[in-house]
């Protein structure tokens, strides 16, 4: 990160607002769920989960320009730097999915292919207003249990990376490579 960049960040924290809360939240998604599950990093999972109700974007890619339910549980989430010349490689660690994530991520282990994640932030009692920050696209692999109700993973947010080599041209995609004369 460059200097000017880090200085500014530096004044930001430094003038916001001390009751302000920012609210992280990740929309986890698999060909197995029914429905994409939505966390948002809050306390410790128990008995009574605490729940957020949320205005998406209106490009979401599921329930767009909806509110939608969040369910608060605990996460930590390392986002990888803003720069051109890094990977943009991420790690994943969510606690107490046990209770509320359990039966989703045992289908989309069983049945394999990728997961994908949205990471989005709100102003805590802003929600409805809509999230500050979107991050699409996240690719999640190599998920692993820490036991009965933890599980971490790494992913990538420059899919681009891992893509196959090569691609088809075809008229219909590319209009502009046809001659027209």
């Amino acid at each position: 990160m460059n200097a000017e960049l880090e200085q500014a960040i530096i004044e930001a924290y430094a003038c916001a607002p001390q009751d302000v809360i920012i609210l992280h939240t990740l929309e986890i998604n698999h060909k197995a769920f029914a429905h994409p599950a939505r966390v948002a990093r809050w306390g410790a999972p128990g008995p009574d989960v605490e729940r957020f109700m949320c205005k998406l974007e209106k490009t979401a890619p599921h329930n767009p320009n909806e509110i939608v339910e969040f369910i608060g549980m605990p996460f930590e989430i390392l986002l990888p730097e803003k720069s051109d010349s890094t990977p943009g490689e991420l790690s994943l660690r969510v606690s107490g999915i046990g209770y509320e994530l359990d039966a989703d991520l045992e289908a989309a282990s069983l049945s394999g292919g990728q997961i994908s994640c949205i990471y989005r932030t709100y102003i805590h009692g802003e929600e409805l207003k809509g999230p500050g920050e979107v991050w699409p696209g996240l690719a999640i692999k190599s998920p692993q249990s820490e036991g009965p109700d933890s599980m971490t993973a790494v992913g990538n947010i420059l899919g681009w990376l891992n893509r196959k080599f090569g691609r088809k041209y075809t008229p219909n995609d590319y209009p502009a490579l046809v001659n027209q004369s």
